[in-house]
């Protein structure tokens, strides 16, 4: 084996030593982009979740104050038509003859 051929040998491992070392570099560069954008969707699903506990919060508030208002208009109609079978009740009252006694 000559010197020329040695070195040259000892260049080729060099030259791939120095590639390996830049797509490590690349790599880690990679990884850390990768590492931050895990951090943000991390964020970005926890303020989700606590948005989602407010909805649902929210959300059920707005039902109670449905189902009073629906109740409130139900009994409201009840409170009417009973009052109209009274005034009802009362005219017919006054249209019969007094009781025998």
């Amino acid at each position: 084996m000559s010197v020329f051929s040695a070195v040259g040998q000892v260049w080729a491992i060099a030259r791939k030593v120095e590639e390996i070392l830049e797509l490590q570099t690349k790599a880690r560069f990679a990884l850390a982009a990768i590492g931050d954008r895990l951090d943000r969707l991390e964020d970005r699903m926890t303020h989700l979740e606590a948005n989602q506990d407010m909805l649902v919060t929210e959300a059920k508030a707005a039902a109670g104050v449905a189902a009073t208002g629906l109740a409130g208009s139900i009994l409201s109609d009840a409170v009417t038509r009973i009052t109209r079978l009274e005034v009802r009740l009362e005219d017919s009252q006054h249209r019969l003859p007094p009781p025998a006694g």
